[in-house]
Formats: structure tokens, sequence, C-alpha cells
């Protein structure tokens, strides 16, 4: 059993709909563990390697990052990622006007987030978040 551990850090590709369309261009966010004291965790977030920021989450937190508290196991599925098929289980939560879905394997690891909000005129805007790349071995 992998554990994630201070230096680990997980690049996830951002990709933005709106109506169904491209947003913006796909980034590239990348968050190293920095620091795990108790169940607190400092992660440093960057975007395209730049603008480092520093956020405070939980063990809890699926890859350390993300939030899972309100979300409901959904079901599961064997899921084809980067790292090859992988068994996950799926958390879905509808919160403030808007829904998440979360893709998670063993381990605690997210291989993807999907965030969807309706936005002014009743548009549709969905952040995809996928797992490319790693230094954890999965």
């Amino acid at each position: 059993m992998a554990e994630i551990t201070e230096g680990t850090w997980f690049a996830y590709q951002l990709t933005v709909l709106r109506g169904g369309r491209n947003h913006r261009d796909p980034s590239i966010e990348k968050y190293t563990i920095i620091k795990i004291d108790g169940d607190d965790v400092t992660v440093q977030m960057e975007v395209n390697g730049a603008g480092a920021e520093t956020v405070m989450t939980k063990k809890t937190f699926g890859s350390f990052i993300f939030d899972m508290s309100g979300l409901e196991k959904k079901g599961s599925e064997n899921m084809k990622t980067p790292f090859g098929h992988m068994y996950v289980n799926i958390f879905e939560s509808s919160r403030d006007g808007g829904s998440e879905r979360i893709f998670i394997g063993k381990d605690n690891i997210v291989f993807k987030d999907v965030r969807t909000r309706l936005q002014s005129e009743d548009v549709l805007y969905t952040e995809t978040r996928e797992l490319c790349w790693t230094n954890m071995k999965l």
C-alpha cells in the first residue's frame, strides 16, 4: 500500500467548458505536499509552473487536496487512466448550486474531479481535473 508523504506531488490537467465549449486552454495544476502535521497538511499549488501559493488542507481530503465532505458514494468502476486501468469509487454531491463528482482509487488518490454549476443565463460551466502525472508509485 502506497502512502502520500511529504514531497509527494500530483499534477492535474484542468479543462474548463462553458456552454459545452472550451472556455480557455487547458492548464496543469501541480500540488506538492510540503508538510504533514497530524491531520493538517500544507500544500503548495502551482498553475503551469508559476504562481506558487500555499493552501492548508486535511489528510482526509482526496489526494490530501480535494475536500470530500458532503459527498456520498454512488458506485464504482474500472477507469482508464494514464497509469493504466484503475478501480475507483465514485463520490457525488449537489451543493452550492452545482454538483461535484470525484473518482477516487486506492490509497486515497483522486484520478478525476468534475465540478459543474449553472452560471447566469443558464449556461453550464464545468471544470474537470484529471490526474496526469505524479511522483507516487501507483
